[in-house]
């Protein structure tokens, strides 16, 4: 194979249909055509609802959205999947460079887009949303949904309550989401009239239909969130945050991610566990039922976090729900007792039968060299075996380390291709591979310092997660607030150099031995007006400061008269890329966004670097002269890069204090006494 991803990962990794099998699965006869085949798929997943759908939109009082502006438009398009629109090699403002080449058309997605961010933006901008919904939001992820869970399980247990975890599982949630219950929960919520509209239009007259070589397989939609589209998600969750928004009692949570409902119960005997549960449950039972969605019971299940001897009887509609050791959330197995093996067990069953379909299809060396195995372990096996590891890795016990140290040393066996009697940290050494208990260690501690913002313990880090650099969420201002066409330039502007009635803004940074330094000058009329400089924290990246430079001069230049025109010229493009979306995870460049909106007379422009010009150069020598003098420029908090360093030197100690206090593998720490991230040659 030329790639790790070639034809072996994929036959491996993933399972397919051919559509000859397709009309005997469906009907259980080979003989029948594709096109009943095709229908009996289209009747069984769009079944008409049991009460007709009114698409006629009532009246709003809410006011109109502003309407969608060229730049809005134009942002949207850039940020389409590259390829698609416009296509390779075709001009951006011909008309046909945007046919519909997909199952919807260029077009269509477009403006699902628009109306999507601004019903996302009305919903985040007004915290509309409960915390409690963890998907499809912007910093929630299956990390922040396993914490909170967690969290309320041990809160409750300190407290000397039974705690009992009830999972529901919705059959086919999105596909069976009636257009009736999106309408309303938009009628209900704060939307613009105008927006709310355009829904009530996208979501009329839809119908689906399936080509097959005997003809069409038709069936109206008067169901499901549009599939394949980019609203779906963000329709969800309106819908959904109607439970999440009801009155619950106090010994009750709920939470989501998506369509995955959990409900934490805690009391404080079996009886009255059992009476808030099954109160619990005709609540989320009769929602379900206004919205016509099925719950499927034999799925649903509650997990007893308790020495209660006597389970609890829960029932659903007479279906008695089942108690289970462990339940499956998210992806992470989460078991009674909170001791994790259950979940590395899983995991690991999971990696090894990946393992084993790519031994049967590339078997010993044949198709996949070692540095692609090795690639293959790094960046699928080992993702895999790292997800939910904020939760279960944090700190490890005796069995967890073995257990995953007996998942790693089958793939170490199979990258080496060494003998079986090879000592397990003799491959890890050999390879640059580091222990896997350790690997979701830091996994673990980054996950939990960076995305959680839970503190680590002192002989970890002194670090605090004020004290790093996060991402910002959101927009900075309104969607169709965007920065005019000429203020932001990607070519070359050393031509208006040489134009009196500009002023000409230079920016640079630089990074040496002695530090990180950031600076600008401004050129009036062939004359050094102005300079400014500083230097950074020594940790700060590169990019910190270029956007800390590039900050100080758009402050400087909206301090000028409103008469002058100013080019700020700049030769790191990622930073004109952040300042100019209002949608950057950069605070700094979101601030830089907000003055340039406020002041259209300061244009940024790109300047090639190191090519003689006059501006770029001075400031280029003020930032390396700051590394050593500048003042000290404290408004930078630390990046993402840094605490990752830091946590993986602290794992690289670890590793060399086992390595070194080992007892196999001597021959080869004789050779090899230092470990590194990086194979031996």
């Amino acid at each position: 194979a030329s790639h790790p991803y070639g034809k072996q990962y994929k036959a491996a990794f993933r399972k397919s249909v051919f559509p000859s099998q397709i009309p005997y699965l469906i009907n259980g006869d080979p003989k029948r055509s594709l096109q009943e085949a095709a229908q009996n798929i289209l009747d069984q997943i769009f079944v008409s609802p049991g009460i007709p759908t009114n698409y006629n939109l009532t009246t709003s009082t809410q006011p109109p959205d502003p309407p969608f502006s060229p730049q809005e438009i134009s942002a949207v398009i850039e940020h389409l999947p590259s390829g698609k629109a416009p296509e390779r090699r075709k001009r951006p403002a011909a008309g046909p460079s945007y046919r519909p080449i997909s199952l919807l058309p260029t077009i269509g997605k477009v403006l699902e887009k628009l109306m999507t961010q601004r019903l996302t933006y009305l919903l985040e901008s007004t915290n509309s949303l409960k915390d409690e919904q963890h998907g499809f939001r912007e910093v929630k992820s299956v990390n922040t949904a396993i914490n909170e869970l967690l969290s309320k399980i041990k809160t409750a247990r300190r407290d000397g309550k039974h705690v009992l975890v009830f999972s529901i599982h919705i059959k086919g949630a999105f596909d069976n989401l009636q257009h009736r219950a999106i309408l309303k929960s938009l009628d209900a919520s704060a939307c613009p009239s105008n927006i709310n509209r355009l829904f009530h239009s996208l979501l009329q007259n839809r119908k689906v239909t399936l080509l097959t070589p005997q003809g069409r397989a038709t069936k109206d939609q008067k169901q499901v969130c549009p599939q394949g589209s980019c609203s779906g998600p963000a329709l969800w969750n309106l819908v959904a945050n109607e439970i999440l928004n009801q009155v619950w009692p106090d010994n009750v949570h709920i939470q989501a991610f998506a369509d995955d409902f959990v409900l934490v119960i805690k009391a404080d005997t079996n009886k009255s566990l059992v009476e808030g549960t099954q109160s619990a449950i005709t609540q989320f039972s009769s929602w379900c039922s206004e919205n016509e969605l099925a719950i499927s019971a034999e799925k649903t299940n509650y997990i007893l976090f308790s020495k209660m001897v006597r389970s609890p009887k829960i029932t659903w509609n007479g279906y008695k729900i089942n108690r289970v050791k462990y339940f499956n959330y998210l992806g992470i197995h989460v078991d009674d007792r909170l001791i994790w093996l259950e979940h590395i067990n899983k995991q690991g069953e999971k990696a090894i039968k990946m393992q084993q379909n790519l031994k049967r299809i590339a078997d010993g060396n044949w198709g996949i060299s070692q540095i692609h195995r090795w690639t293959l372990y790094k960046t699928v096996i080992e993702r895999m075996l790292s997800h939910g590891s904020s939760a279960c890795c944090l700190n490890l016990t005796f069995k967890m380390k073995r257990k995953l140290t007996s998942i790693q040393r089958l793939f170490l066996l199979h990258i080496s291709g060494a003998y079986r009697t090879t000592p397990t940290a003799a491959l890890q050494t050999i390879l640059g591979i580091p222990p896997l208990h350790m690997q979701l260690q830091f996994e673990a501690r980054f996950t939990s310092i960076y995305r959680l913002r839970i503190p680590l313990l002192p002989f970890i880090t002194h670090i605090q997660p004020h004290d790093l650099n996060m991402k910002a969420t959101g927009w900075s201002t309104h969607p169709s607030e965007q920065l005019k066409p000429n203020q932001i330039s990607f070519e070359d502007g050393e031509a208006y150099i040489a134009r009196k009635d500009i002023i000409n803004i230079f920016t640079d940074c630089s990074k040496t031995e002695h530090g990180v330094g950031a600076s600008f000058c401004v050129l009036t009329n062939d004359i050094w007006a102005y300079q400014w400089s500083a230097k950074l924290n020594d940790n700060s990246t590169l990019f910190q400061a270029e956007i800390t430079a590039l900050h100080e001069a758009v402050i400087y230049a909206s301090h000028l008269p409103n008469h002058n025109t100013s080019k700020i010229h700049v030769d790191n493009r990622a930073s004109i890329m952040a300042s100019s979306n209002s949608k950057s995870t950069n605070e700094t460049a979101r601030k830089i966004f907000k003055i340039l909106l406020s002041n259209p007379r300061i244009k940024v422009s790109w300047v090639k670097a190191h090519a003689g010009n006059i501006g770029n150069e001075r400031a280029d020598q003020l930032a390396k002269d700051a590394t050593q003098h500048g003042q000290p420029y404290s408004h930078t908090k630390l990046p993402k890069p840094h605490i990752k360093g830091l946590l993986r030197k602290r794992m690289l100690e670890e590793w060399q204090t086992s390595w070194k206090n080992g007892f196999t593998g001597r021959k080869i720490y004789n050779i090899m006494p230092s470990v590194s991230l990086r194979p031996a040659n």
